[in-house]
């Protein structure tokens, strides 16, 4: 079965992805693109309409299906993060010796090293695993799955959004500065992630859904390539360009200087 965001987070996040990277704010102020110099030509966009103001914003990119779609295809993550967790509380269980000697006997057996091990590559500042939860002391982190990582954030954040009752983009921006700076009463110190952990991640997510890195929740390549296309920006997810192209392209900065 698929996993769904409830709907009233669902709405949070819609809102909270616009103040994490204001695109709507961003095109409104910007000159529009110069759609002749993509290569190859972009016709007018749709987000453009003659004679009004622009209406692209992270609205327009599902953020809430994309975040759906990156928990459903966690399958890496959901069956290797059980496994992390049982050799950081035992690194030597899966140990094996041709003379049958256990772990602390063959340490022992060996100048400098310790009878107690460390799993090294899971340490608790690192980042060799993409998501953990800490304890309510802070000294201890669980490998996670994304969608476990999330699920502990949707309480504190409804809290959080009915506490603050964000009307406009200032409102919104507030929030995002709240949680950015774990300043929030309603989303308590003992959870197991962080508002400020949780926006960095929100954060990049949304980056990822908005900067045409494969967004599986919209289907158009235009849209896709919305952000990119008003940056200017040729470069993005299976973009190739032909001999002839690139010939052009050369040509033309040639003449350029």
């Amino acid at each position: 079965m698929t996993y769904q965001i409830p709907q009233n987070v669902r709405a949070i996040l819609t809102s909270l992805a616009e103040a994490v990277f204001p695109v709507e704010a961003w095109t409104i102020q910007k000159a529009p693109p110069k759609n002749d110099q993509l290569i190859p030509v972009v016709s007018p966009v749709p987000w453009r309409p003659a004679g009004a103001a622009p209406t692209l914003s992270t609205a327009n990119f599902e953020i809430a299906t994309f975040l759906e779609n990156l928990f459903n295809n966690d399958a890496a993550n959901v069956a290797l993060s059980p496994r992390w967790n049982a050799i950081r509380s035992d690194p030597t269980q899966y140990f094996k010796n041709r003379t049958g000697q256990s772990s602390a006997q063959w340490r022992a057996g060996r100048n400098g090293l310790l009878p107690a091990t460390k799993f090294g590559v899971f340490e608790a500042e690192s980042s060799n695993f993409a998501f953990v939860t800490q304890a309510a002391d802070g000294t201890l982190k669980d490998a996670v799955s994304r969608v476990d990582f999330y699920e502990k954030c949707w309480p504190p954040l409804v809290a959080a959004y009915q506490a603050n009752q964000p009307k406009d983009a200032a409102g919104w921006i507030a929030l995002r500065d709240s949680l950015r700076s774990d300043q929030l009463a309603v989303w308590p110190a003992t959870n197991a992630v962080k508002s400020s952990v949780f926006l960095r991640q929100f954060t990049v997510d949304v980056l990822n859904a908005c900067l045409g890195q494969k967004n599986s929740a919209i289907n158009d390549p235009v849209w896709q390539r919305a952000v990119l296309i008003e940056l200017g920006e040729n470069r993005h997810c299976g973009n190739a360009y032909t001999e002839q192209q690139a010939a052009k392209a050369v040509a033309t900065f040639k003449n350029a200087i």
